[in-house]
């Protein structure tokens, strides 16, 4: 947890990131719906950890730490510029894991989908003029 909390201060630092936003919702590892065995490796990840290791490394490099509930974030559609309420809240077009597909049939990451959403639950005019200048480019790290 120490290294991977360690690296992602680091690269947003080294990147003049000044604010890092971290999605939670409450009991969520209680309502996983998971497999059995792929939910006992999920459920033993120290999450509130990594948070926790997070935010104070984030306070040391005088870099903005927001912590944001994300519910409604994975089943509303960016793309189709919708605000993350229960409103606008469909999880049919998240296909699977990886995948979803906006209204107008346009197919995007889903977790890049959700981090979009979770960044307009903090800032709703953050995209008002497109999204140049936001940072999110998923990455595989193997530390």
């Amino acid at each position: 947890m120490h290294k991977s909390s360690k690296y992602i201060v680091n690269w947003c630092n080294k990147n003049n990131i000044d604010t890092l936003i971290v999605g939670k919702n409450k009991n969520w590892k209680q309502e996983s719906k998971m497999s059995k065995k792929v939910n006992q490796n999920f459920i033993q990840i120290p999450y509130q950890m990594f948070i926790n290791q997070l935010k104070y490394k984030c306070q040391n490099r005088a870099i903005n730490f927001i912590e944001i509930e994300e519910n409604y974030t994975s089943g509303t559609s960016f793309l189709d510029k919708e605000s993350p309420t229960k409103e606008y809240y469909n999880k049919s077009r998240r296909k699977y894991r990886g995948l979803f597909i906006s209204n107008n049939g346009i197919k995007i990451n889903a977790d890049l989908n959700g981090s979009y959403q979770i960044i307009k639950k903090v800032s709703p005019n953050a995209f008002s003029n497109g999204v140049e200048g936001v940072c999110l480019h998923p990455i595989r790290i193997n530390l």
